[in-house]
């Protein structure tokens, strides 16, 4: 809740910031235009997307026609912020790209820096490291026009190189601090002495982050005697974004490690969790390494044989409880780092394979309705079956994505397992494979058990399995054969499925079943076939394994248990 309304105080105050002067004047903006924004203001503070976008576009058509040239470019820059704060980044995107467009048009070089500004907004949204030349290009075409737009821009260079760069970091900060002093702005102002107060406390540094944090209490305690004593001050504001975060600080600094991480998280902090919490454990670590050294100092006068024996037990323990103290804390870091590179490839691999298909859906749809092409009906038949083909691909990304929101979750109870001839399932998908055998290779069926035997399973699970498998194969096996067969081992079934393909090199094989793996990014899909395979194996309470044996391309092996072993299906 606290995170949604700083979200609507910052809208509302991008909201000022852009709106011109004379928007509200009586003398030059007809009553039209005024209704017109105070619905604008409304809607995006409060209303629906699709009515809010409704009325954006028509509100600037208005402009357009009036040649309110300026108001349109701070209404539309108001437009990408509602698609930041919504977290509709590719539309946001684009909505750049058009200001952009427009912009250079009219060639209205005062405001290149509203469009650039939003940029990198958008890219920090995305963690893209491209955020801080974006910024630093935005502040070169900013110039001195716009004080408030650079102190904003300042603070966001302050968080973007915090982790790179924190010289850099800190010099942005106090860049942003005393641009907000001259503004003589309470939010401003709160703002840029929060952001420092989070900065010393990420850094572990005592003396300047209370010394900062008191500053922080002072310009509040500061705005609430303003406040109070004048009722013009209604039209300025104190920020509370990082309140929690001051708080949290404090508790870790004072030693109560357990009460600042269970504050992180309980509470919606307006920074980054994790690393809050990373940077807590650190302090914890360090606290508890000078407490045990006290004490060890303290009983040095004790008794001389006595002393060494504490020490050397206390020494050990603490050695111990660091060891494993650093341990948990590169695990989280790399916990982190991988979240991120994951995250990140994961961006790139959607907008790729889903841009791909729909970027084809488009081409070949209008070469099909256009009237200006004279096609065959061998052409028309060619270009359904294209288009058919990349809805198919799509919409095969999104179930995998939708079985991988699914998660282990996804259960089968005993009751939902019916007998099943395994031999005609696997028939089954070898035939339908079959169908999309492009290369011609040689996609056969072995079996050493009677057809008639017959498991308790899921039939449309193992069927779901075994043509994730099988269409893996088939992708990176060039020239050759497919073979799929059946055996029994034990109490165990296998459905083995071996390909003479690429193979699967050897510092890979423990990762490919992972979310989002991909051995060659040239290739198609994202990376989820496997990893949703074994996960609804393990439903079915068996597995997957690789078999690392086997050189001349790769094996994989379905293990099923058999439950009513022999039973034939009626």
């Amino acid at each position: 809740m606290q995170q949604h309304l700083y979200a609507i105080k910052i809208i509302v105050l991008v909201i000022l910031f852009l709106t011109p002067a004379n928007l509200f004047s009586d003398s030059k903006l007809e009553k039209e235009n005024k209704d017109l924004y105070r619905t604008f203001v409304s809607l995006m503070t409060y209303g629906p997307d699709n009515e809010f976008y409704e009325h954006a576009e028509r509100y600037e058509q208005f402009l357009k026609k009036n040649n309110m040239m300026e108001e349109y470019f701070k209404i539309k820059t108001n437009e990408g912020f509602f698609d930041l704060n919504k977290k509709n980044i590719l539309r946001g995107l684009k909505t750049v790209e058009q200001l952009k467009t427009e912009l250079h048009e009219a060639e209205a070089t005062e405001f290149y820096y509203l469009a650039t500004g939003l940029e990198g907004d958008l890219n920090k949204a995305m963690r893209n490291p491209k955020a801080d030349s974006i910024y630093r290009q935005a502040l070169k075409e900013v110039g001195d026009r716009d004080p408030k737009f650079s102190m904003l821009v300042h603070m966001n260079l302050a968080q973007v190189n915090y982790m790179t760069n924190r010289e850099e970091s800190f010099r942005c900060a106090n860049l942003a601090q005393s641009e907000a002093e001259k503004l003589n702005n309470y939010e401003y102002r709160s703002l840029s002495i929060g952001l420092k107060c989070y900065l010393y406390f990420m850094m572990g540094k005592r003396e300047e982050f209370e010394l900062e944090a008191q500053h922080y209490q002072e310009l509040k305690e500061s705005f609430d005697s303003l406040e109070a004593a004048n009722a013009a001050m209604g039209k300025q504001r104190f920020s509370h974004n990082y309140d929690l975060v001051i708080e949290v600080a404090k508790l870790a600094f004072d030693g109560k490690f357990a009460e600042a991480i269970e504050m992180a998280n309980d509470k919606h902090l307006n920074v980054d969790r994790q690393m809050v919490i990373y940077c807590a454990l650190g302090m914890e670590g360090q606290y508890e390494k000078e407490k045990s050294t006290k004490r060890l100092k303290w009983g040095f006068g004790l008794m001389t044989f006595l002393y060494f024996f504490v020490y050397f037990m206390g020494r050990r323990r603490l050695w111990l409880k660091i060891q494993e103290r650093q341990a948990k804390l590169k695990v989280a870091q790399e916990q982190a780092e991988a979240a991120n590179k994951m995250k990140a490839a994961f961006i790139r691999s959607m907008s790729h394979e889903i841009r791909t298909p729909l970027n084809a859906i488009n081409g070949f749809s209008q070469i099909l309705c256009s009237s200006e092409f004279d096609l065959q009906d061998e052409e028309k038949k060619d270009l359904r079956e294209r288009i058919t083909s990349n809805v198919e691909a799509i919409t095969i990304i999104i179930n995998e994505l939708l079985e991988l929101a699914a998660g282990e979750s996804v259960t089968l109870d005993l009751n939902d397992l019916n007998p099943i001839r395994i031999n005609e399932v696997c028939r089954n998908v070898v035939a339908m494979s079959e169908e999309h055998n492009d290369k011609d290779l040689h996609l056969e069926f072995k079996s050493t058990l009677d057809d008639s035997f017959a498991i308790k399973s899921n039939e449309e699970t193992v069927s779901q399995i075994l043509q994730k498998i099988i269409d893996n194969a088939l992708k990176f096996t060039e020239e050759g054969s497919v073979c799929v067969e059946v055996g029994r081992k034990g109490k165990t079934l296998e459905i083995s499925v071996t390909d003479t393909g690429i193979g699967i090199p050897a510092d890979k094989q423990e990762t490919i079943f992972d979310n989002f793996v991909k051995l060659n990014d040239f290739k198609g899909g994202v990376g989820l076939g496997l990893s949703i395979s074994r996960r609804l194996a393990k439903t079915l309470g068996g597995n997957i394994i690789l078999d690392s044996t086997y050189t001349t391309g790769s094996r994989f092996i379905i293990q099923l248990p058999i439950i009513m072993a022999q039973k034939k299906a009626k």
